[in-house]
């Protein structure tokens, strides 16, 4: 969370630099939204569903109780990586020169995306009218569940057309 808090207050903060031109900044924005939503990912797949922190930020100087937000669904997870690494995709360069070869690219951002919907498809977050009993346990305080308890086509449609934006990047390695 370290690591998002950053990168929130550098896309809220960037545009007021003077040095960099637009270009660049575009760049560096895309990057952050890229590393913001892999932070989320990373997260996600080690803990399941976690709390998705307001873009603007938070006082962290305030109360816990003030401060403390309650975990998203998986689902709701998977949306805010996905659009967040759309948003990456558009702003990212499609190739980097080898000095910049650890940045991350538009099919980086696409790649990651498809991903993170593949395991939103998969059987263990979106289990099959046969599968009973799954993570019926993982209730937030108001008693949602937090992992998908039925079955929903729509999520492999999202995987495809996202595994297929890669392709139709047409990139060769």
């Amino acid at each position: 969370y370290q690591g998002i808090r950053h990168l929130s207050v550098f896309l809220n903060n960037i545009d007021m630099n003077k040095e960099f031109s637009e270009p660049e900044i575009a760049d560096m924005k895309g990057q952050a939204h890229f590393l913001r939503a892999y932070c989320y990912w990373m997260l996600i797949r080690s803990f399941g569903p976690v709390p998705i922190l307001p873009d603007e930020g938070i006082d962290y100087t305030k109360e816990y109780d003030e401060i403390a937000y309650p975990r998203n669904s998986y689902d709701e997870c998977v949306d805010y990586i996905s659009n967040e690494l759309v948003k990456a995709a558009m702003l990212l360069e499609e190739a980097r020169g080898p000095q910049d070869i650890v940045r991350p690219t538009r099919g980086a951002a696409l790649a990651t995306r498809a991903k993170a919907l593949l395991y939103a498809a998969s059987p263990l977050n979106n289990p099959r009218p046969t599968d009973t009993e799954r993570f019926t346990d993982l209730v937030d305080d108001e008693g949602r569940y937090l992992m998908a308890q039925e079955y929903n086509e729509e999520k492999w449609a999202k995987a495809a057309a996202a595994a297929r934006d890669v392709v139709e990047l047409g990139r060769k390695g």
